[in-house]
């Protein structure tokens, strides 16, 4: 059975490809922005983040919320001995 791009977003509640910004902790007149992607090399969700922007946050762009952050480092699809496709 052959995977989609559907399946894949089906499984990760539609987080793949968002974006979301997170204010630095040193600075809070500065914020990041983090993109959720899925990496195919090491069958992944990981996040890419941008450097530091001043100012406030575009209008209706979510803030990451605190848990998604910290779980992002550890998420994985699948098990070692197959890949999502």
């Amino acid at each position: 059975m052959e995977r989609t791009i559907q399946d894949l977003q089906r499984v990760s509640n539609g987080m793949i490809g968002k974006i979301f910004y997170h204010k630095c902790e040193d600075d809070n007149r500065y914020y990041r922005t983090i993109r959720l992607h899925f990496n195919p090399f090491s069958n992944s969700i990981e996040k890419q983040v941008s450097n530091p922007v001043y100012g406030m946050p575009p209008d209706g762009m979510p803030a990451l919320p605190p848990t998604l952050f910290g779980r992002l480092n550890g998420m994985c699809l699948s098990n070692s001995y197959e890949s999502f496709y």
